[in-house]
């Protein structure tokens, strides 16, 4: 199963002050901004109230957004399948993020191993989907199950494991708007052509990233609730 070429002719090529793409290229900023945002409060320390895998998760998760925001900006100022890769890769490493935390949040027991493996599954899909079509074979079979296994696996989780600390409305809006963008994606060209306004990729790009703003507010209202009995007790020992 290679990469149809068709893949890369994208409904609104349109350039703008100078972007060609503008706008497939200039809607991954929201990708880059979360994934930011969701760095700055991970990487301030883990509050001693965070599970390590949990926080580790986070990290992940809102390191491939950002990586994505770059790596999908960089594919579509030129598509083509060899720039298709640096889009792919940090998606897996985001989706590994994604549903690792859904598992810690619904499983008792301590799970480290699943994430490292998680993020090697879904990049050595991604590399060997861009390794198959470098020797004349495309084959992107591994890569589709990976992606698709994590949507799925992603709804039965939430559908069947209640939350331990419930971030759930925050996880069902991401998966939503994955979804939504699986679909905006589907219909690219018919959205472009109801008025040439906007595309169905640019729509993915903004309902995918959109999609995490609920969960990095709630990852930062956790952060402060969970270091202010700490700061409490330690102005009460002072």
């Amino acid at each position: 199963m290679p990469q149809p070429l068709w893949y890369h002719d994208f409904a609104d090529a349109r350039k703008m002050l100078g972007v060609p793409n503008a706008l497939n290229v200039l809607s991954n900023l929201p990708f880059m901004v979360v994934g930011l945002f969701g760095l700055v409060f991970c990487l301030r320390g883990k509050p001693a109230a965070f599970l390590q895998d949990e926080h580790s998760a986070y990290t992940t998760l809102f390191l491939g957004l950002f990586l994505t925001g770059i790596g999908s900006s960089y594919y579509h100022l030129a598509p083509d399948n060899q720039r298709l890769l640096w889009d792919r890769l940090p998606m897996t490493v985001a989706m590994a993020g994604f549903i690792a935390l859904l598992l810690v949040n619904r499983i008792e027991r301590r799970i480290a191993w699943v994430l490292p493996l998680l993020v090697a599954l879904g990049t050595g899909s991604a590399l060997q989907w861009s390794w198959s079509e470098r020797q004349g074979n495309g084959d992107l079979r591994w890569y589709l199950l990976y992606q698709t296994l994590v949507m799925v696996s992603g709804v039965l989780l939430l559908l069947m494991f209640r939350g331990r600390n419930e971030p759930t409305k925050a996880l069902v809006w991401a998966v939503l708007g994955n979804v939504a963008a699986k679909l905006f994606e589907l219909l690219d060209k018919p959205i472009y052509n109801c008025g040439h306004l906007i595309s169905g990729h640019t729509l993915k790009h903004l309902s995918a990233s959109l999609g995490f703003i609920p969960l990095l507010f709630w990852f930062a209202a956790q952060r402060r609730q969970r270091e202010a009995p700490s700061c409490i007790t330690t102005s009460a020992s002072s």
